[in-house]
């Protein structure tokens, strides 16, 4: 499935006089652009993508990224796309014994909004379906930045072919390789991280009369972790699986795969991990690397969100939570100050600093607690999962800014 955008000359488009930039049409930036939308302000969102497809696999949408969808007014449409896990399982990985169990059928009596799963794709669709509904020209395809001008009224973006734009401000929503970090905040180098990861999805009816359990799980054990949850209804099953190892060397997260190499990592493993792999017609694999989160995200008039300011590990699923909770409170804070983008970036990195520091640092040590060698260990320690650290209750719509 490819969302077809129109696709227009940038001496055709018709550009406002004033408007705010959104490099990358990500999960981020879309979300971003919703926000100020929103708050009743232009936005041209530049993609260096020709088209945006059916791409990725599962991603969880937690109550405070639920919390952020509402605000801005997509939170319907996600959830009628959307399977509700009622339990989520953590499980020893050769014989599938329940280590922790998480009721999560109160979830939205508890957070005031519910957990969910989807396939990527299906929300980035009604994110790209939002945007375009309220502004059909926001959306510019094709677009790569090469360079970046700041001064004090105003930004300067530089495109390959030779084409330039204006705005008074820029938000780099360009995920884990951002032009705009690299520009304007300084590269970063990043650290191999121990793991490299697998996802695929297998279509349910393929695994037979394999007994699966309600929700999510979580297969556990020393080096390795095997995560499987089901999206679209039902009808597939979305698994990531993790390993431990050496080194690395590209850090791609969408290069194919062998399915006989992940095979082999989990070749004891419980049934349920043998069946889905073994039903995997397809797989992708990547390299983790950790990058410190930055101590600035903002300039007068260019900030960063989601994985260009803090990319980080996923054992916690808030990488993209995190995305919606910056987009959410960006939006608001320039609705705070819309004439005065500076005061607004302010605002909004002073909102979100400390929360997400703190989540980026937890992140780091979750896979060496889920991959220790002992698995029996998750139950005699006290958890220090999401639940416990209390990230659901944040509510980006109503947090002070």
């Amino acid at each position: 499935m490819v969302h077809r955008v129109r696709e227009t000359a940038l001496s055709d488009r018709a550009l406002p006089e004033s408007y705010i930039a959104v490099l990358g049409a990500g999960i981020g930036g879309l979300t971003a652009a919703l926000a100020l939308q929103r708050a009743g302000l232009q936005v041209r969102i530049f993609e260096q993508a020709p088209f945006l497809g059916d791409v990725g696999a599962g991603i969880s949408v937690t109550p405070n990224a639920f919390k952020g969808l509402r605000h801005v007014g997509v939170a319907q449409a996600v959830e009628a796309q959307a399977d509700q896990p009622l339990q989520q399982l953590t499980c020893e990985g050769h014989s599938g014994e329940i280590l922790i169990e998480i009721d999560r059928t109160g979830v939205r009596e508890q957070y005031g909004a519910p957990y969910l799963q989807l396939h990527r794709a299906d929300l980035h669709a009604i994110l790209v379906q939002a945007v375009q509904a309220a502004d059909p020209d926001t959306l510019c395809l094709g677009r790569t930045c090469t360079g970046i001008e700041e001064s004090s009224g105003e930004v300067l973006l530089h495109f390959a072919g030779g084409e330039r734009e204006r705005c008074v401000a820029l938000i780099g929503a360009d995920g884990l390789k951002s032009t705009v970090r690299e520009q304007v905040f300084g590269a970063a180098v990043p650290d191999f991280s121990g793991f490299v990861a697998w996802r695929g999805l297998v279509p349910t009816t393929s695994l037979g009369d394999l007994p699966l359990e309600s929700g999510s799980r979580v297969f556990v054990g020393p080096g390795r972790i095997f995560v499987r949850y089901p999206v679209r209804g039902g009808k597939l099953q979305n698994f990531v699986a993790f390993v431990r190892t050496g080194n690395w060397e590209a850090e791609s997260w969408s290069q194919p795969a062998e399915i006989a190499e992940l095979d082999a990592h989990f070749a004891d493993w419980h049934m349920e991990v043998r069946a889905l792999i073994g039903a995997a017609h397809s797989c992708h694999k990547w390299g983790l690397f950790a990058r410190e989160p930055l101590q600035r995200w903002v300039t007068e008039r260019v900030a960063v969100l989601g994985d260009a300011a803090h990319p980080m590990m996923p054992w916690f699923g808030q990488g993209a939570a995190m995305a919606i909770e910056d987009a959410v409170v960006i939006g608001r804070c320039f609705a705070a100050a819309p004439n005065d983008a500076p005061a607004a970036l302010r605002r909004y990195q002073a909102a979100r600093l400390e929360r997400v520091t703190m989540i980026h640092r937890e992140a780091l040590l979750g896979g060496e607690r889920l991959t220790q060698m002992d698995p029996e260990g998750l139950r005699r320690v006290p958890a220090r999962n999401e639940d416990a650290l209390g990230l659901f209750h944040y509510d980006p719509a109503n947090v002070p800014i």
